[in-house]
């Protein structure tokens, strides 16, 4: 899928909205708040605002995933035990969100959408601010894929540093976190082909989102 002025503009706004996505505080608390997958050095970002929201009694549940492991991400079990160390409450349970095979952005987004048909009222994603937009693009296209029409929202994790060398993509991706952002926008754009995913165009999200806050 080539480049085009186009679609940068359309990449320009769609972040822009991504990064501030806004929800009416009267809709009531999330039914599902879901923490995409990341590596161990990145996953703070995702369990830092999960704890936020929660004490802010915003989220009825908060699931991860489980699935394969071996491609970067630790499992749910370990998801578990780094949230109760970063000061999870047990009393807020976390919920399992089955994937098949490799877990993936991909992979969750469906496995996510899927759990959503069990699900009623408003459901929120979380990612890392450099993940968050392709996070949220490969939502939206599984969502639309499965003919639901519900109300997702993009829920950026807290900051890390943008310096810092981590590791990301099934653990083999390594470089400054202000680097993997900037291979995010070629990944959205690949990733659109069909051979890897057919991720809606970014005119596409927009159109969701207008649809979504009339």
């Amino acid at each position: 899928m080539p480049d085009s002025t186009r679609d940068l503009e359309d990449y320009f706004e769609l972040s822009a909205r991504i990064f501030s996505d806004y929800r009416d505080p009267r809709r009531g608390p999330f039914s599902l708040v879901y923490l995409y997958s990341e590596t161990s050095d990145n996953a703070d970002s995702c369990f830092l605002r999960a704890i936020e929201l929660v004490r802010g009694e915003g989220v009825k549940a908060v699931g991860t995933a489980e699935g394969a492991l071996g491609h970067g991400y630790d499992g749910f079990e370990a998801s578990c035990k780094r949230l109760r160390a970063l000061g999870w409450s047990d009393e807020s349970p976390i919920q399992k969100i089955l994937v098949d095979g490799v877990v993936n952005t991909l992979s969750e987004a469906q496995a996510l959408v899927n759990r959503m048909k069990s699900v009623e009222g408003d459901v929120g994603i979380v990612a890392p601010p450099f993940h968050i937009v392709r996070a949220f693009v490969t939502t939206i296209t599984a969502l639309k894929e499965s003919g639901q029409e519900r109300r997702i929202y993009a829920l950026p994790g807290t900051p890390l540093e943008w310096g810092e060398r981590v590791r990301h993509s099934q653990g083999e991706l390594i470089g400054t976190r202000s680097e993997l952002l900037q291979s995010e926008l070629s990944r959205l754009q690949k990733y659109r082909t069909p051979e890897f995913g057919n991720l809606l165009s970014p005119r596409e999200v927009l159109e969701y989102l207008n649809w979504r806050d009339p």
